[in-house]
């Protein structure tokens, strides 16, 4: 008797792991509370190994989310997970891959690498005049820690093939190279020279999502004139022929 109530309890347990191994992704997900700016559509798969065909985080949109989660954190209260989106080749959407860890309202990210089409980017600023701009943003976070604050941050960013479009047609910037840190419990990202439009700026992102850009530029003589022209939009240059940049 005692055998056989063995193998029934054993029997149970083999049902019950099997169906958490294949539980799927829209049961849970649609028992859990998203948080607002966060929307998923097309959810299939597992919650282990699942996918949904596009979503919106924070007004961007992303296509073919892919995700695989760590169990033995979950044992932990944490959520670990590498994730995916996009197709890199596709230079009109965004990508990105890297590995996740949520604890609370700790979030960390390791060896991510995300593009950014630059159009998307543009709309996003409080720009003096409208900008029409070509070419992606490539930004690769070795290491993130943010707990209600930026605690640790090691990464670049590079502006690939930027383009402006001009009066004449599109005008070749080249590339734009940054450094990401964390400074003051802040994000912050500075562009540094050379560069064709002779760019210096540091781009601020405090906890509430609030941002502002400072620095200043002072375009290469050899670019069309009508650069030089849209510049003083930015005000009077310094004594040492630099427009100040301040949102």
């Amino acid at each position: 008797m005692k055998k056989q109530l063995s193998w029934v309890i054993f029997g149970i347990l083999v049902y019950l792991i099997f169906l958490l191994i294949k539980l799927p992704a829209t049961q849970v997900l649609s028992r859990l509370t998203l948080p607002p700016d966060v929307n998923l559509q097309g959810v299939s798969g597992t919650i282990w190994q699942g996918q949904a065909i596009s979503a919106t985080v924070q007004g961007l949109p992303l296509q073919n989310v892919q995700w695989s989660l760590n169990f033995l954190p979950l044992l932990m209260g944490q959520i670990s997970a590498d994730v995916s989106a996009g197709n890199m080749r596709q230079t009109d959407q965004i990508s990105l891959s890297g590995s996740l860890n949520i604890a609370r309202e700790r979030v960390q990210m390791n060896d991510v690498q995300a593009y950014l089409p630059t159009n998307l980017v543009i709309s996003m600023l409080p720009l003096p005049f409208p900008v029409k701009a070509e070419g992606r943003f490539k930004l690769q976070v070795s290491e993130l820690d943010y707990a209600q604050a930026c605690h640790t941050l090691v990464g670049q960013g590079q502006w690939l093939n930027a383009k402006v479009e001009g009066l004449q047609g599109l005008i070749d910037l080249g590339n734009f190279n940054a450094d990401m840190r964390c400074e003051s419990n802040n994000i912050v990202l500075s562009v540094k020279e050379p560069n064709r439009f002779g760019l210096s700026a540091d781009a601020v992102v405090s906890a509430n999502l609030q941002y502002s850009i400072n620095g200043r530029f002072k375009p290469d003589t050899e670019l069309p004139e009508e650069v030089h022209q849209a510049a003083q939009f930015f005000g009077q240059k310094d004594k040492d022929g630099y427009y100040q940049l301040k949102f």
